[in-house]
């Protein structure tokens, strides 16, 4: 079973900018996404994780999360679930990907209605 972690920002103004933020959580492998959570990790899904390596797991990427955010003086939560129990978020890639099928499609229309 693969394991997701959600996390939730709140930033401050008297802290580092978003695009600061926004930028060490990519740079560490998290995943933007719109929804409850404003980034998600996946966990190695190649091999079945056993509790022991599951609590693993989390402790490392809370504990990188806590040293790569310290100092930038923002707040954050963290939850963990099994990767197919949660339906509370939509990667924006997934997101970005189908607004650009749409604009496509509206250009198709647009065509369309032009040669009418």
């Amino acid at each position: 079973m693969s394991y997701v972690t959600r996390v939730s920002i709140w930033f401050s103004s008297e802290g580092a900018s978003p695009a600061i933020i926004i930028k060490k959580l990519l740079e560490m492998g998290f995943t933007l996404v719109r929804g409850a959570y404003d980034f998600v990790y996946y966990h190695d899904s190649t091999r079945e994780m056993s509790g022991a390596d599951l609590t693993t797991a989390i402790l490392e990427t809370a504990n990188a999360l806590h040293e790569t955010l310290s100092g930038f003086n923002v707040h954050y939560t963290l939850a963990t679930h099994p990767a197919d129990e949660v339906g509370d978020f939509v990667p924006l890639d997934v997101i970005d990907e189908e607004l650009k099928k749409i604009e496509e499609e509206l250009q198709e229309i647009e065509k369309e209605e032009t040669v009418s």
